[in-house]
């Protein structure tokens, strides 16, 4: 509210005219959509895989999804690769292998004048339980760093589920 009274101060006979209405009233809005947009960036969050089973060197169990597009299982599988990870992917609704470290993902692409990968989530289950899940999201908003590449923000995903890097970091980078 006092950003209204100093807006109408500006604007008056007392504030001698300073600042036009409607250039004030310009001005206001043009600083809401600035904040807005600085709020509204994209964000990676999650917790990695414990470390003791990332130092176990197992095999790994990538579950394909049939409804999130190709690329993010190239990314995935690429990712792993030039890691140094053992893995081998199955089709959507396979079994969990207890002895492998399974991960399953979903991702979610939206229209804005250009596709983007808009939500993501990547988890690693073993012995049957999740121990770590990854989740990528871009809000709704004018924040033009929505339109990155997917796979990028995918490899970003996986450094923060094998604990390459920190959720912070990995949003930073993006």
């Amino acid at each position: 509210m006092k950003i209204f009274t100093l807006i109408r101060y500006l604007a008056s006979e007392t504030g001698k005219g300073v600042v036009p209405m409607d250039k004030a009233f310009k001005s206001l809005v043009i600083l809401c959509m600035l904040i807005l947009t600085g709020c509204a960036g994209p964000s990676i969050t999650g917790n990695a895989i414990p470390q003791i089973i990332i130092d176990a060197k197992l095999d790994i169990l990538s579950i394909d999804d049939d409804e999130t597009r190709q690329g993010f299982q190239q990314a995935v599988e690429g990712w792993l690769e030039s890691n140094g990870h053992s893995y081998a992917v199955a089709p959507e609704n396979s079994l969990h292998d207890p002895d492998k470290l399974t991960i399953e993902y979903e991702g979610i692409w939206k229209w804005d004048m250009a596709l983007y990968l808009h939500q993501a989530f990547i988890e690693a289950f073993y012995k049957g339980e999740r121990v770590s899940k990854v989740s990528f999201v871009v809000p709704n908003g004018f924040n033009t760093n929505k339109w990155g590449k997917g796979e990028e923000r995918i490899k970003l995903m996986m450094d923060v589920l094998f604990g390459k890097k920190t959720p912070t970091d990995a949003t930073n980078n993006l």
